[in-house]
């Protein structure tokens, strides 16, 4: 069966850097969902998050980042743009 896990990422103490966690929240408590479905408070665990992104068949991640765009823009992104590996460059922890 599809494993489909909800990441809602984001510290709740700075400004709209909580969206995700808060998206999440209202979910899981607003929403009966099915077996096969994780809503996850993320926050900013970092390396534990690991083993949801393992188990996921599908995964969407809720964040807040600063693209540049109008306030509320919605973006998507696929796996072609994430790193095949970690290099010495620095990250953000939204990266």
């Amino acid at each position: 069966m599809e494993r489909i896990v909800v990441l809602g990422l984001g510290n709740i103490l700075y400004g709209d850097e909580g969206f995700g966690v808060r998206v999440a929240e209202r979910l899981y408590s607003r929403y009966a969902f099915p077996d096969n479905v994780e809503i996850v408070d993320a926050g900013t665990q970092g390396h534990p998050l690991l083993a949801f992104v393992e188990r996921a068949t599908r995964l969407l991640l809720l964040d807040a980042v600063d693209f540049g765009l109008q306030p509320g823009t919605t973006v998507e992104k696929d796996s072609t743009g994430i790193p095949a590996y970690l290099s010495a460059h620095k990250m953000s922890l939204h990266q």
